[in-house]
């Protein structure tokens, strides 16, 4: 495994590899990796002949100074995991590369979800999509895999990546899940056992919302109802956000059909975390 630092470098060998006509895979992350980095890497492996994953903590993603201090860095032990995982290149740009000095260029998607409150951060959002864009443009991938904890990310990805007729293609892959069901995050490493214990009601709640919906129940507001129950059952959970949404524009839904997204949110002591359902 090759460590990249610089941009010139990074586009130099992604200019390379497609002159011989192969297809790039960009694993896009900020740390902290876990299993479920690792299956998208492995999903990868099975659709590109060169993975590369990137290693950016950026700060445009986050709300405060402080929580963006505070992400779990470890990059000796991402190392470690990655070289496991047989990736032909990490690249690790620092913040100067990515956002020189004068930086003032941003990337949203307009509107997308705004119907939905508290769920669309544009902050987030804007900072997500516009790193995205140029980890894309740095890397060229013919394919970039992220994980469904995060179903209204993957969305949103499609959404620019179709306006803005970007030559890559967003593959979205199934939640990687520890034995509980929570869903693996860089940010579990904040809970504490009892914590990761309560925090798998997450699942839990969704769970329920399928069994309901295959049952026949075709109401979003009952669904959203039967998902804060559940949620609300743990007390050491707080339910942020539950919505059912149309995975093509973000836009809620009262009747339920097909395709549909169901996105929980939950804050489990000082810790967010969210997961998400596609129901094809």
């Amino acid at each position: 495994m090759e460590i990249i630092n610089r941009v010139a470098r990074m586009s130099s060998i992604s200019a390379k590899i497609l002159a011989n006509e192969l297809k790039i895979g960009l694993v896009s992350t900020m740390g902290a990796i876990h299993p479920g980095h690792l299956s998208l890497i492995q999903a990868a492996h099975r659709m590109t002949d060169v993975v590369v994953v990137s290693i950016f903590v950026n700060r445009l993603q986050f709300l405060t100074e402080e929580e963006y201090r505070n992400y779990p860095r470890d990059l000796t032990k991402d190392f470690d995991l990655l070289s496991g995982e047989k990736v032909d290149y990490l690249f690790t740009p620092p913040e100067n590369e990515m956002y020189p000095e004068g930086f003032s260029t941003y990337v949203q998607v307009e509107d997308f979800g705004r119907k939905l409150p508290g769920l669309y951060q544009s902050t987030y959002y804007r900072g997500m999509t516009t790193s995205v864009v140029k980890m894309i443009h740095i890397v060229k991938p013919s394919f970039i895999f992220f994980g469904h904890k995060d179903g209204m990310q993957g969305a949103i990805l499609r959404k620019m990546i179709r306006d803005l007729n970007i030559n890559t293609e967003v593959v979205v892959t199934p939640v990687a899940r520890d034995a509980s069901g929570l869903a693996y995050a860089a940010r579990n490493v904040f809970l504490t056992e009892p914590q990761k214990a309560a925090a798998a009601v997450i699942q839990r709640g969704i769970q329920a919302a399928e069994r309901a919906i295959e049952a026949g129940e075709g109401s979003a507001r009952k669904i959203i109802k039967q998902i804060t129950e559940v949620i609300e059952s743990e007390s050491q959970a707080l339910l942020e956000y539950a919505a059912v949404v149309d995975p093509g524009n973000l836009e809620p839904m009262s009747k339920i059909r097909r395709p549909a997204l169901i996105a929980v949110g939950a804050r489990i002591g000082n810790t967010s975390l969210n997961d998400s359902l596609l129901l094809e």
